[in-house]
């Protein structure tokens, strides 16, 4: 489980009397350290998700302040924490009329407060949260891979809160990008807006990468909710001019801890599909033919039909520079209208004539109701596998 804003404004309130002037509906943001800030300029520094400490240290009066709270929520911090004391001895109706116009979170903690202990304490909880994190990743990573080890995942989740009879799916993501060697920097970026998103509907969630698909496992997240966050992760990492593009595949909800397994599976498959269609991203649940195709966990099933069928003609093709397989497929999908087909491949219809014959030969029939039903079956399973 995340750190999040909520978890550490909780713990802190009573202890340190840390209070909170703006910026409630924004608790939910997720921190992943501590840092200590007194100028806009250092804010450059930040890498997103941290929790700012702030005196006016070297500061006459509060007129800075605005313009600074201003560059942190641009940085994506977390929140803000002013001290009280000598420099800011308090904080002006006029500023405070102003942060609502801004959704970071700002608090106070009285000039009594040792800054210097309130961050130990709170870099300690932070790399407790993130050695838990790691842990629940494991766990989440036997459950997907190696699923008859239930009695050790299980309970690691159970101790972190997880219901292992919940409802579980999963997201599998990737990152389109032009520049291999930036994948780093892009792959934090996604997984911090991502798990911002996601931490607004439950804390009960978990983002990790294996190779070089990002995993998202979610408990109890309605569709709606998946749908919504990946909208949202679109418009901030697609945007035109952007460096890199996310695409996704989303399993159904299944109950129980053991469904992993087969839900990271149709996940993958389904982000696959996203790409080979050129679409963001790709639901089980409106998946039509290829939920059946998905549920076939033998791969060499699969394999074994498409070559006895589609192979041949792709194989053709590959050999000899043709497009048979484009042609048989705008054919097929326009209920063997030569006309239609012509139409949509831009070529005069006697051509199509032509290769529709030599793809008859070439299959070894005269592409009847059943042979068509198995050619099509035959393009689904291309997207899945290859």
């Amino acid at each position: 489980m995340t750190m999040t804003l909520s978890s550490l404004c909780k713990y802190a309130g009573e202890k340190y009397d840390l209070r909170q002037i703006s910026g409630e509906n924004s608790r939910n943001r997720l921190v992943s350290w501590v840092h200590r800030l007194e100028n806009e300029a250092g804010t450059d520094f930040l890498n997103g998700q941290e929790l700012v400490f702030c005196t006016g240290v070297g500061h006459q009066g509060t007129d800075w302040l605005f313009n600074f709270i201003q560059s942190l929520d641009a940085h994506h911090a977390s929140g803000l924490v002013i001290k009280l004391g000598p420099e800011i001895t308090t904080l002006p109706e006029q500023l405070l009329l102003a942060l609502r116009e801004i959704s970071l979170p700002v608090f106070t903690i009285p000039k009594t407060s040792k800054m210097v202990e309130i961050t130990e304490d709170f870099c300690r909880k932070l790399v407790k949260s993130e050695e838990n994190e790691i842990t629940v990743s494991a766990a989440f990573r036997n459950a997907i891979f190696s699923p008859e080890k239930l009695n050790e995942y299980r309970s690691v989740l159970e101790r972190n809160e997880f219901d292992t009879e919940a409802d579980f799916s999963i997201i599998a993501l990737c990152i389109e990008a032009d520049w291999d060697e930036q994948y780093d920097a892009y792959d934090r970026h996604l997984r911090m807006h991502l798990s911002k998103i996601l931490a607004r509907h439950s804390e009960r969630f978990n983002v990790f990468r294996h190779d070089k698909v990002i995993l998202a496992i979610l408990q109890s997240f309605p569709q709606k909710i998946v749908d919504q966050a990946l909208e949202e992760l679109k418009e901030i990492c697609n945007l035109p001019g952007s460096l890199y593009r996310v695409r996704s595949g989303v399993s159904v909800n299944e109950t129980g801890i053991k469904s992993l397994h087969r839900s990271h599976r149709r996940a993958v498959s389904l982000l696959k599909m996203a790409e080979r269609q050129d679409t963001d991203r790709f639901f089980f649940d409106q998946a039509g033919l290829y939920q059946l195709l998905l549920e076939i966990e033998d791969n060499n099933t699969l394999k074994r039909f498409y070559k006895q069928t589609l192979g041949k003609l792709v194989e053709f093709d590959e050999k000899n520079d043709t497009d048979y397989a484009a042609t048989l497929k705008s054919y097929l999908d326009h209920n063997a209208s030569v006309m239609e087909t012509a139409r949509e491949l831009y070529v005069h219809r006697n051509t199509i004539n032509y290769k529709i014959k030599r793809v008859k030969e070439i299959l070894g029939c005269e592409l009847t109701y059943q042979d068509a039903l198995k050619l099509l079956l035959s393009y689904h399973i291309k997207e899945i596998l290859y």
